[in-house]
């Protein structure tokens, strides 16, 4: 029979659930641009959109403003991080420091699963060619995040990884606000086999050269839509699978 204690344990593990649940909806939204960058976020009526009680909904922006998705000012409230030049620059730099360190350190470590779990993600990958008429294409962004990660996978520093996530979560944010507003996609140049043989062949230094060269060309070209364009003018997104955005 369940104690007093359990109940409560097992009540608190479902709040922080359904916290974590809000958090990636509200996540989805601001990365697929259904939120606009410096969006002032009125808890009320993201409690009504989202269909929650104020407790998880303050949970989940706490874990977003971890993230850098969100900003808190002060007594003042939540707001949506805006989008400039110079945090998609540091954003960049830091990616780079950061993935290329990893896949050195997998290179050096990774074993014979790793390098099937590459050669696995860059086969889908391949196979998803991503469609022009869709300026958000979920399958293809999860493939493509999932070839990156499998690059670095064998690092064997989990709190890098996570860095990690959170600095492309950020850069892909960019990716898609420039992609919605310009309505058309960045075209960088296809190097991802390229890197997937230096890798393999544990050619670190033409790996890292080539990782680094590869992220800093899309880069480019976000800031080329970025300046050319309103940021805060996003489309609405086109998608293959539909995305629930909340209402503004």
């Amino acid at each position: 029979m369940p104690t007093v204690g359990s109940r409560m344990d097992d009540d608190a593990e479902e709040a922080r659930t359904f916290a974590q649940a809000v958090q990636a909806r509200l996540a989805e939204d601001i990365l697929c641009g259904g939120i606009a960058p410096g969006t002032k976020l009125h808890l009320q009526s993201l409690c009504e959109s989202y269909d929650v009680s104020m407790s998880p909904l303050r949970e989940a922006l706490a874990g977003l403003t971890g993230r850098g998705l969100v900003t808190q000012e002060g007594q003042r409230g939540f707001r949506v991080a805006t989008a400039t030049q110079e945090d998609l620059r540091e954003v960049v730099d830091t990616r780079i420091h950061i993935e290329t360190l990893a896949l050195r350190l997998s290179i050096m470590h990774g074993n014979d699963e790793w390098e099937a779990g590459i050669l696995a993600a860059h086969h889908r990958l391949q196979r998803r060619q991503r469609l022009d008429e869709l300026l958000i294409d979920p399958l293809w962004e999860k493939l493509h995040r999932a070839f990156h990660v499998s690059l670095i996978a064998a690092c064997g520093l989990a709190p890098l990884l996570s860095f990690y996530g959170t600095l492309t979560d950020n850069f892909d944010r960019y990716r898609r606000l420039a992609v919605l507003a310009a309505g058309r996609h960045p075209r960088p140049k296809a190097t991802h086999g390229a890197i997937v043989k230096a890798t393999l062949a544990r050619d670190t230094a033409r790996a890292e050269k080539l990782l680094a060269a590869h992220v800093r060309d899309s880069a480019d070209q976000i800031a080329e839509l970025f300046d050319s364009v309103d940021m805060s003018a996003t489309r609405k997104p086109r998608v293959r699978t539909g995305i629930p955005l909340a209402n503004k």
